[in-house]
């Protein structure tokens, strides 16, 4: 990676695991328990992959 620039397909992805992330939380709200959880689970880690670069800088340090 190059500094604190982030590529076009950088955006997209991250863009994508929120959308995926939020609707999955969403859908939880209303799902039978088992798929709740399932849904909650799936929609966390989409959403963690979304925080992946400010995750990654807080275990990285570049200084």
């Amino acid at each position: 990676m190059s500094g604190d620039r982030s590529s076009t397909g950088q955006l997209i992805s991250t863009l994508c695991y929120l959308g995926v992330g939020l609707w999955l939380v969403g859908e939880a709200i209303n799902a039978p328990p088992l798929q709740s959880v399932l849904f909650a689970v799936s929609g966390t880690a989409c959403l963690l992959g979304a925080a992946r670069n400010p995750i990654a800088r807080l275990f990285h340090d570049d200084e």
